[in-house]
C-alpha cells in the first residue's frame, strides 16, 4: 500500500509520518525531492524557493514529475508499505493514482490553529507574521498559483480520506492511528 499525504503546512502531516513509520513505512517526500534539485541548481533551501523550484520542475517535466519521480523510487526500493508526503498539485495525485494500492489521505486543521502551530514549533525558516503566514497558506491551497503550481486545496479535494488534526499534540498519533485502522480494517 502506498498511503499519500497532502494537507497545508503546519498540519501535522510530520506527526502522521512518524506514526505510519512505526508500523513499518517506508517514507518518499516530494520536497525532498525538490530540495535535491535546489541543491543541484545552488540555490538555498527556503520555502519561497522551493515553492518556485518546484513550479519550474511542473513547468519542464509535467505538472506530475515528483509522483512519477515518487513511484520509480518505490520501485526501485521495493517494499509494500509506502508513505509519499507532501503532495501539493493534482497531477501528483493522478501520477500516484496509477499505482493499484495507491489512497491519499488529506489531513487538515483550521487556519487558526495552523498558525497557534507555526508560532509553537519555531522553525527557523517560518516566519512569525501571521498576516505572513495567511498568505503562504493561501498559495500553498492554490491562490495566485498556476495549474502546475502549488494547489494543495485541489489535493484536499481529491483525497480518499480527510483527517481533521485539531487535537493536542500529545493526541494525535493515537488518533491518527484509530482512524488508520478504520480505513485498513473497515
Amino acid at each position: 500500500m502506498i498511503i499519500g499525504l497532502t494537507g497545508p503546512m503546519a498540519s501535522g502531516k510530520s506527526t502522521i509520518v512518524a506514526a505510519l513509520q512505526k508500523i513499518g513505512y517506508k517514507l518518499v517526500t516530494l520536497s525532498d525531492m525538490v530540495r535535491e534539485e535546489c541543491r543541484r541548481q545552488g540555490k538555498p533551501e527556503e520555502r519561497e524557493v522551493l515553492m518556485e523550484v518546484g513550479h519550474g520542475l511542473r513547468e519542464k517535466y509535467g505538472a506530475g514529475v515528483l509522483g512519477k519521480r515518487a513511484l520509480e523510487k518505490i520501485g526501485a526500493e521495493g517494499g509494500d508499505k509506502w508513505i509519499v508526503d507532501g503532495i501539493r498539485n493534482p497531477a501528483e495525485v493522478t501520477e500516484l493514482r496509477t499505482h493499484p494500492d495507491f489512497i491519499l489521505i488529506a489531513n487538515t486543521a483550521p487556519e487558526e490553529k495552523i498558525i497557534e502551530r507555526i508560532f509553537f514549533r519555531k522553525r527557523a525558516d517560518d516566519t512569525l507574521d501571521p498576516e505572513a503566514i495567511r498568505h503562504k497558506l493561501h498559495r500553498e491551497m492554490g491562490e495566485g498559483e498556476p495549474p502546475d503550481g502549488q494547489q494543495v486545496g485541489k489535493c484536499i479535494e481529491m483525497a480518499d480520506y480527510v483527517f481533521e488534526n485539531i487535537m493536542p499534540f500529545e493526541k494525535v498519533e493515537e488518533e491518527f492511528l484509530k482512524f488508520y485502522n478504520k480505513i485498513i480494517n473497515p
